[in-house]
């Protein structure tokens, strides 16, 4: 399906989503300017598309900060199509997919989720769907809910109810939902209690091969305890998960709000936690989360045998590797889909050590025993007297600008700064900055060549508008002759210093100006027709 270049008054930039009701664009507003989220609906029948009007009409009446805000409603060529705040920032699952967090943040998180569930809940609209793919984390720390594609009030009793079960993810649906139950405000809880659970070990509580499986076990079987999948989430963490994730609604809390006033209790009571920071700083604290999490090199380089000496306790049950669930860790799911912890243990290896001698055929897996039915595997050395490790490097990495790094393949992470114990020898350095450029160097590593430093042209960050009264659509921005695309142009990275910009209009008119990009700062241009 081809991209629409308008819709409205709305210059459509690209494709982003594509959502359970519809596609969902990156588009600009030209009289407001600023980038939103367009999402049309894709389905041409009257119920998906009477459902879609009641997203609009119910997202649209709730205006709080950890809620998605909703701009506008319209229909273009009989495609309605809804206009929401555009979000930065990344979604929730996509984060516990790299890194878990820590349990001081997963807490803040759910205090802004329950902040913004309650709101919708005292305007008696229940979301139905949450889950981490709905949740986004802003750079600022601010926790949005999203996806209210499902929302249902509680005030006017709706006909489209019976698909809503489907349009959910089953492994996040309260037993009510899947019984065709009455539904309430407690419904939502339980989906945040499952997330809360996953936040906290990093898995579901419900998984399975199937659907039916899965369905199967939120209808009648009791979770693993959070405890015993980490040990590092409090005694009354624990005790609140498993109260929300009661079968029964009237065994949970009575509603988000008093969910929150016990986790926010909780929050006081960690040991990290200083005296004087106030409780209601909960956006600081996923602020500063997310900042540790981009600067922190992935820990399976600082040490070679850090993975083989892993506690398998905190891993992922078999049940969870049969219904696909995420490991929430990048060496986890490297070694989920494989042969589990003994992967990850060769990938480690293979990073930080030189390569060994190639083994007699079948040597290796002839001396590797079979692990018995529903146990997980454990690393078994190739022989009964593994080689001695050899002597390790601590490489000093200095990343100009701050980059994305790779070393042999394996994402470090935001680099600007940092040590990574590597074994003698050569080794690949990938230098990347999203939008911008990238290289990629080798390095031989020894004790005398210790000191590496990778650096790319410094860049700046580029907006070129259009001035009020001149045409757009249809105008071609260039830098230094290379095609930037269509007016406006937003937040592209550039190369810093100065640059020849020209702007071409549709009527064939060109504007040339000499502009200046700072290193590390950002230009906002705007240009006018030439008198």
């Amino acid at each position: 399906m081809a991209i629409p270049k308008t819709v409205g008054k709305y210059e459509v930039s690209e494709q982003i989503g594509v959502g359970g009701f519809g596609v969902v664009y990156k588009a600009w507003d030209p009289y407001i300017r600023r980038w939103v989220a367009l999402k049309t609906c894709a389905s041409t029948d009257e119920e998906g598309t009477q459902r879609f009007f009641r997203e609009a009409q119910l997202a649209g009446s709730l205006q709080h900060p950890n809620i998605t805000l909703i701009y506008d409603f319209g229909i273009e060529d009989e495609t309605p199509y809804v206009v929401q705040e555009f979000l930065s920032g990344t979604d929730l699952d996509e984060i516990l997919d790299r890194r878990p967090l820590g349990l001081e943040a997963v807490i803040a998180v759910l205090l802004q989720v329950c902040a913004g569930l309650d709101f919708a809940h005292s305007r008696g609209i229940i979301h139905r769907d949450i889950k981490p793919a709905n949740i986004r984390l802003l750079e600022d720390g601010t926790v949005k809910i999203m996806d209210f594609g499902i929302a249902k009030s509680l005030q006017v009793e709706s006909r489209l109810t019976q698909t809503g079960v489907a349009l959910g993810t089953a492994g996040y649906l309260a037993p009510e939902q899947l019984a065709g139950k009455p539904l309430d405000a407690r419904t939502d809880l339980f989906s945040l209690a499952v997330m809360s659970y996953e936040m906290v070990t990093g898995v579901r509580p419900f998984a399975g091969p199937n659907l039916s499986n899965v369905i199967y076990q939120i209808l009648n079987h009791e979770p693993v305890p959070p405890r015993e999948r980490n040990r590092d989430c409090p005694e009354r963490l624990e005790r609140a998960i498993v109260r929300a994730l009661a079968k029964d609604p009237a065994n949970r809390f009575p509603g988000v709000r008093e969910f929150a006033q016990e986790i926010k209790e909780i929050l006081a009571e960690l040991p990290s936690r200083a005296p004087s920071r106030r409780l209601d700083t909960t956006t600081a604290i996923v602020r500063e989360e997310l900042v540790r999490l981009s600067r922190e090199p992935h820990k399976a380089l600082t040490s070679p045998t850090q993975l083989s000496a892993r506690p398998l306790d905190h891993l992922p049950t078999e049940q969870a590797i049969e219904a696909g669930a995420p490991g929430r860790s990048k060496w986890w799911k490297l070694a989920a889909g494989v042969a589990g912890v003994a992967v990850a243990a060769l990938i480690a290896w293979r990073i930080l050590l030189p390569s060994p001698p190639t083994p007699a055929a079948g040597s290796l897996l002839s001396q590797t025993p079979t692990p018995a039915a529903g146990t997980i595997p454990t690393v078994v050395p190739p022989t009964a007297t593994p080689a001695p490790v050899p002597a390790t490097v601590l490489a000093e990495i200095t990343v100009e600008p701050p980059s994305e790094l790779e070393v042999d393949g394996v994402s470090v992470g935001k680099v600007h700064t940092t040590q990574l114990a590597l074994a003698p020898g050569a080794h690949q350095f990938r230098q990347r900055i999203a939008g911008y450029r990238e290289q990629t160097q080798q390095f031989t590593i020894d004790e005398s060549n210790r000191l590496i430093k990778l650096e790319l042209p410094p860049y700046g960050v580029l907006s070129v508008f259009n001035d009020f009264g001149v045409p757009v659509r249809g105008s071609t921005v260039f830098l230094d002759g290379r095609d930037l695309g269509p007016l406006p142009v937003q937040e592209r990275k550039v190369g810093a210093g100065d640059h020849e910009l020209l702007v071409r209009w549709t009527d064939g008119s060109e504007v040339r100006q000499v502009i200046s990009v700072p290193s590390l700062g950002t230009l906002r241009h705007t240009v006018t027709l030439a008198r």
